[in-house]
């Protein structure tokens, strides 16, 4: 009986350590426990590297920072003033959480998506249906929170009218060429390269052979494109999947027939699917195939900092490794054990202490991009520039009140002037960032810029602007800096530009047309009204504020 008992304690005894041992793996922790062993991780980093990180972020620049990158525009000027005012302290969490439940969120991260997976060049898409097509249906995934792994299946397994079914743009990207795919699909969703393996062994990574390369393409060898006409034009194209087809790899002058297998990790399947792309989303989103996860995180984690924990964020291979292995395996863990969940990953990257620090020096030298101890000058993606740019000048919500199509025809055109004149490459590096002097010259002369730049000047309350009240002058100016940098004036900056203010209005002539005018607003933008004095002042004001480091980048 003794010797039962014994037996029984150490059995339960050994249970209850495995289960010890196992729980840190396998229970989902809270967020807040991630953020807590993040902000660990990176403090003992940065005592070992004896790195002194920058002081917290204002409530302005997390405003303005986290605003940009969640909704890729600047925050109205209402929502800016109540949340400065604001004195809670959980207002940072509920702004957050806020901002990923509006439309605006899903719509953004839908416009990222469709540059990571095809580019902003929509040439090789075929037709602009397709591409609204494709980003309609990432918001809708987006929007619904779905699970990242399961979208990518899906993404990689689409087929159809790609005005129908937005997913199978991605294929018309790469013109359903096996060798494009296998490059492309590896890079986005695994952060590998093994494109230079495509005519020979590759030099930068031993890992991969010529054959793996083809290997990976053989699964795409069968996706087939047909253009859809209507009286002779593409208006769409369909992706469908031939029966037959092989991949053929060419080396030492023969030719060879290479079969499909999943050589980009170690994994087997208890059924392999017969439909080959079924076959290799099912490999790719594997719960086994951690670099999938780790990817994404990483990919994520670069957007945020300007610089991913591994960098450049396709290059992972085991002589790049990540800058602080602990913070991508916390996140990778987190991730995998709730559901692919990509707003939890983005909850917990924003709350830890690295995101919300300052853009400013702790010291005389500034921290470099790779510490993550201190928030970097990241340049405004065009897109988001053009976004800031109607917001800040209040065109944005005259265009859209006043002259609803003008508006919508007025952003199609000039979104592809910002992303001509102001794109760079879809991973922009933050430490190589130049304005080039087309831009510069873009912000200071173009037309288009001007006119908004004048109807700053015709807002709302510059509708009132008068002559003597200087206390009115002080809001106006107050507005401007919120709408632009989302702050207050220093003392120093509104002390000179009130001068300018009151200088301007004493020499130049009054002109009293402003009130009782239902399309003022419009007018003064399109230059057939003179504005007052102060309008203009402010105007000029406006201007200096727009071509700014502090506006065109994010801090």
């Amino acid at each position: 009986m003794c010797r039962q008992l014994v037996g029984l304690t150490v059995a339960l005894t050994l249970a209850w350590v495995i289960a010890l041992a196992e729980s840190p793996h396998n229970a989902p922790q809270s967020e807040q426990s991630v953020v807590q062993a993040i902000n660990g991780a990176l403090a003992r980093y940065w005592y070992e590297h004896q790195i002194k990180p920058a002081p917290p972020a204002t409530d302005a620049e997390f405003l303005r920072r986290v605003y940009l990158d969640l909704t890729g525009n600047v925050p109205p000027e209402e929502v800016t003033r109540q949340f400065l005012a604001d004195r809670s302290p959980d207002k940072r969490r509920r702004l957050v959480e806020q901002l990923l439940n509006s439309p605006d969120y899903a719509k953004w991260w839908a416009t990222m998506w469709r540059i990571w997976l095809i580019g902003r060049d929509s040439r090789r898409v075929g037709v602009v249906a397709g591409v609204r097509a494709m980003e309609q249906w990432l918001q809708d995934k987006l929007a619904q929170n779905v699970p990242y792994n399961r979208w990518v299946y899906e993404l990689l397994t689409a087929s159809g009218r790609t005005d129908e079914n937005g997913a199978a743009s991605f294929f018309v990207k790469y013109e359903a060429r096996p060798e494009e795919l296998a490059g492309a699909v590896s890079r986005i969703f695994l952060g590998t390269r093994i494109q230079c393996a495509q005519c020979h062994d590759a030099f930068n990574d031993p890992r991969w052979k010529q054959t793996d390369f083809w290997s990976v393409a053989a699964y795409f060898a069968r996706v087939r494109l047909r253009p859809v006409r209507d009286q002779n034009r593409i208006v769409a194209f369909e992706v469908w999947d031939a029966p037959r087809g092989e991949a053929v790899m060419e080396r030492h002058g023969q030719r060879q027939v290479v079969t499909p297998k999943f050589v980009l990790a170690n994994l087997s399947l208890p059924e392999e699917p017969s439909d080959r792309r079924a076959a290799f989303a099912a490999y790719l989103t594997h719960p086994q195939n951690r670099l999938f996860a780790q990817a994404v995180v990483n990919r994520y984690w670069a957007y945020f900092f300007g610089h991913g924990l591994v960098h450049p964020i396709d290059d992972f291979r085991p002589d790049n490794a990540p800058v602080v292995p602990e913070v991508l395996e916390q996140l990778t863990d987190d991730f995998t054990q709730n559901g692919y969940d990509l707003k939890r990953l983005i909850r917990i990257i924003v709350s830890t202490r690295a995101y919300q620090l300052s853009c400013q020096a702790p010291g005389s030298k500034p921290n470099s991009p790779e510490t993550f101890a201190q928030a970097q000058l990241r340049p405004l993606m065009p897109e988001q520039l053009f976004n800031a740019f109607l917001r800040a000048t209040g065109a944005e919500e005259v265009l859209k009140a006043r002259v609803p199509r003008l508006y919508e025809q007025l952003q199609q055109f000039m979104v592809r002037r910002f992303v001509l004149v102001f794109s760079t490459d879809d991973e922009p590096d933050v430490a190589a960032f130049e304005q080039t002097i087309q831009q510069a010259l873009m912000l200071m002369n173009n037309e288009q810029v001007q006119r908004a730049v004048r109807l700053a000047g015709g807002l709302p309350i510059f509708r009132d602007v008068g002559d003597g009240q200087t206390d009115a002058d002080e809001e106006h100016l107050n507005a401007l800096f919120l709408r632009f940098y989302c702050r207050y004036p220093t003392p120093e900056e509104k002390r000179v530009m009130l001068e300018h203010v009151r200088r301007e209005a004493a020499g130049l002539q009054r002109i009293p047309v402003l009130r009782g005018r239902r399309d003022i607003r419009l007018a003064m933008m399109q230059g057939n009204v003179p504005l007052p004095p102060k309008a203009q002042a402010f105007e000029d004001i406006a201007w200096a504020l727009l071509n700014a480091g502090e506006f065109l980048f994010n801090h």
